[in-house]
This record gives C-alpha cells, structure tokens and sequence, in this order.
C-alpha cells in the first residue's frame, strides 16, 4: 500500500499514473533473476510499463507490468548488500 500519497477523489489510482495514491495500487513479487524475468517477458511479447530500475536505496531491482485486466504487477531482485 501506498501511505504517502494524496487522497483522490475518483477512486484508485493506479501506480503508473502521475500522481501516487494512497490505497491498493498492484501486487509485488520476488524474483531471483530480474535479467530471466525481462527475457521471459520480450519472448512471452509482454510490455514492461517501467523499468527495470533499482529503487529502495540501491536494495531492489525492480520492473513494472500490466496483467490482461491492467491490473499492475510489480517484480523484485532483491540485491546483495
């Protein structure tokens, strides 16, 4: 869930949109490999919306998809310390 966002008067907002809401915004998922999964993806002609990019201050590899509803997926590398 997204806890800093601003409160939005038309409903959900989803976590590609400009302005981040508070609320369920997608589902998150660990990955060992963030490089197979962005193969997978290309071979499966599945869009990346983001990324890849690293966020969580340097901790996490992490790219964005939408599912056939447009529902957004979230997939994580967690990366060595």
């Amino acid at each position: 869930m997204i806890y800093n966002g601003e409160p939005a008067s038309e409903g959900n907002v989803l976590l590609d949109a400009p302005v981040k809401r508070p609320g369920y915004t997608h589902t998150a998922f660990i990955v060992d490999s963030m490089d197979e999964l962005v193969a997978w993806l290309a071979h499966e002609n599945i869009r990346i919306s983001e990324g890849p990019v690293t966020m969580g201050h340097g901790r996490r590899n992490v790219c964005f998809i939408r599912d056939p509803d447009l529902n957004v997926l979230e997939f994580n590398e967690i990366l060595a310390g």
